[in-house]
């Protein structure tokens, strides 16, 4: 091999000035001008996004500050509360999403995205959702730690409470002591003996008038703790109901959350039968079942770790229920407490006219019995008034002692944990690497397929169209050794221009390129360059002119570009697409690349890919061989 026709394709373009500084100049333009549009990216993606904003509460408010300090948004106000204003914005492209914040809190608000901008509005609507998220997050805990604090606080108070019931039936049990010993005094009297012991009766008569006194002292000092307690029973019923009302706003949130899930499950799982029914095993789908069963157990725990409240709502209900039904049973205890007061003010009376009206035997007698039948019916009612106090004082102590084991189980809980029951901490693995970077694999690849098409196809459709062709062959040359030569011609140019744009890349976006994967990075775009030569050769042998192989060259490379997965993922892809653009040589040398310059692996992880770079090539040649010798020879 003489390699001639490489020398003399070298000498021309080292005549051709131009040429030969478009060599250099053209890749560092083309990379100086798509890395300077790139550079800036922020990590998010998006910036100086318009948001038109209309409607208004203190609340939203927080929303909106929260917004504008990611720097995303240039917020545009609109002064109005009609949020068809906001919708028409986003239908003029005044803006790329609106939202309408009502004045009345408890109203959802609405986002209006212009959802014809297909690659930004999922974004926008991501940074919302993420938005409301925390101030839902910030407002429920500081709901929950309130509430914490309020039943900390009734919990402090659930043990004076206890030892007032305790006290409270120590002292009806001691009325009932005292109402026994004075039966028991009346039982002792001997009516029939009176005649006969008139100074022991009125001795008898003036103890009966102390125990009475002193029975209406006592009843008076337990009619004063009864009240007491009634007081403290029925502050217990009111806390016990503000508590019921707070907390019944905390199990609606729950609900509320819960449902909000339940249909985004339900819709998940509505788009997973519309769009997975027929290949569910896609990255796509597999990623939304696993949402589902995410959504799924996320429901479950926070059903398991917000029973408890759930709990605490019954225990607070039955509470209050039970303390209505003591402060009846204080009210009715008081009453019979006053009616003792009553009859024991009757009997003292009467007591005070036998010791009066001595002399009169019979009419005293009488009296004392009519006492004595009266005595019987107050002993009666106060043992049935005792063990009533009794079964009502334990049931409240057993309930107390209930809701304050409740309460401190509940209150060992952080509120975070009821607040924030599941935390993600999203973490990249790619750490120091710039938008840029990410993007670099696909830029070379895009640059030198346009590079490679149309050094091949406008070089082999000038040697036809100028003759040159023709008279090369008429030397010893032949035409395999022709097409090999040219080829190697053009891959050295491509090399070069390959190596000036890694250079342009390295040096003023400071990509990063590991020194111990330099070989197998030339190695990729040695072959890429040289598939692409090889095809556009074999597109130069089916024009007929320079115009025509650019025709060829663009109707091949467009499609290619856009079926890359550069700028549209293979994930938002039909099946037969995905297909396509995974066969695609530029797909396959995006993904040599990526391997070498992100993951910074070896030979054996991308070979997959140059072995068909290199059918691709060799079939490209091949065919351009074959029309080139058909033309010759007619």
């Amino acid at each position: 091999m003489s390699f001639s026709v490489i020398k003399k394709d070298l000498k021309v373009y080292i005549r051709h000035r131009k040429t030969l500084m478009l060599i250099f100049i053209a890749p560092i333009l083309i990379m100086v001008l798509i890395g300077s549009v790139f550079s800036g990216a922020s990590e998010g993606g998006l910036k100086d996004v318009k948001l038109g904003v209309g409607g208004g509460s203190e609340q939203g408010k927080k929303i909106i500050e929260e917004l504008n300090s990611s720097r995303m948004f240039i917020i545009i106000a609109e002064n109005t509360s009609d949020p068809s204003v906001i919708e028409e914005g986003v239908k003029k492209g005044r803006y790329s999403a609106g939202i309408f914040i009502p004045e009345d809190e408890t109203q959802s608000l609405k986002l209006f995205l212009d959802n014809s901008r297909v690659q930004i509005a999922p974004v926008i609507s991501a940074a919302f959702l993420s938005t409301t998220e925390k101030m839902s997050y910030e407002l429920t805990f500081g709901f929950i730690s309130k509430l914490w604090k309020n039943l900390k606080q009734m919990e402090s108070e659930l043990k004076p409470l206890k030892e007032g019931v305790v006290l409270i039936n120590r002292s009806i049990v001691n009325i009932n002591s005292d109402t026994r010993e004075v039966l028991s005094s009346m039982d002792e009297i001997d009516v029939k003996s009176l005649n006969d012991s008139i100074f022991v009766m009125k001795d008898t008569l003036e103890q009966m008038r102390t125990d009475l006194l002193k029975s209406a002292e006592d009843i008076n000092a337990t009619r004063q703790e009864l009240r007491e307690l009634d007081r403290n029973v029925s502050s217990i019923q009111n806390d016990t109901s503000e508590l019921r009302d707070d907390l019944k706003l905390v199990v609606d949130n729950i609900d509320a959350a819960d449902t909000s899930m339940q249909d985004v499950q339900r819709e998940l799982h509505n788009t997973y039968n519309l769009t997975c029914s027929i290949d569910p095993s896609t990255q796509q789908c597999i990623s939304m079942a696993l949402a589902i069963r995410q959504l799924q157990d996320t429901r479950a725990l926070m059903l398991e770790k917000t029973a408890r409240i759930k709990t605490l709502y019954s225990n607070l209900e039955t509470i209050s229920r039970r303390s209505a039904e003591l402060h009846e049973k204080l009210e009715k205890t008081d009453i019979k407490l006053r009616k003792m007061q009553e009859s024991i003010v009757i009997y003292t009376s009467e007591i005070s006219n036998m010791y009066g009206n001595i002399t009169n035997l019979e009419t005293t007698v009488a009296a004392l019995s009519n006492v004595k039948n009266q005595s019987s019916e107050v002993s009666i009612q106060m043992e049935k008034l005792t063990a009533e106090m009794v079964n009502s004082s334990s049931t409240l102590t057993s309930d107390i002692d209930r809701t304050g084991l409740v309460i401190g189980d509940v209150i060992a809980r952080s509120p975070a944990v009821i607040a924030d029951p599941i935390k993600l901490d999203r973490e990249g693995v790619f750490k120091g690497r710039s938008y840029l970077d990410f993007l670099m694999p696909g830029i070379i690849s895009i640059v030198l397929m346009f590079i490679s098409f149309l050094l091949a196809s406008i070089t082999i459709v000038q040697e036809r169209s100028k003759k040159t062709l023709i008279r090369t062959l008429l030397t010893p040359l032949s035409l395999s050794s022709f097409i090999l030569e040219k080829t190697l011609a053009l891959i050295i140019i491509a090399m070069l221009q390959g190596i000036i744009l890694v250079i342009v890349a390295f040096v003023f976006y400071g990509i990063a390129i590991p020194s111990a994967q330099l070989p197998e990075l030339f190695l990729v775009i040695l072959v890429y360059a040289a598939a692409f030569i090889g095809i556009g050769m074999a597109l130069a042998t089916l024009a007929e002119s320079e115009n025509t192989a650019m025709l060829l060259t663009l109707v091949l490379s467009i499609p290619m570009l856009f079926l890359s997965g550069v700028f549209f993922p293979f994930e938002t892809m039909p099946e037969l697409m995905i297909l396509f653009g995974n066969a695609l040589p530029i797909t396959m040398g995006i993904r040599a690349l990526e391997t070498v310059l992100i993951y910074q692996k070896g030979f054996e992880a991308f070979y997959v890919y140059l072995i068909p770079l290199l059918v691709y090539g060799l079939a490209g040649i091949g065919t351009a061989y074959i029309l080139l010798k058909k033309e010759i020879t007619d």
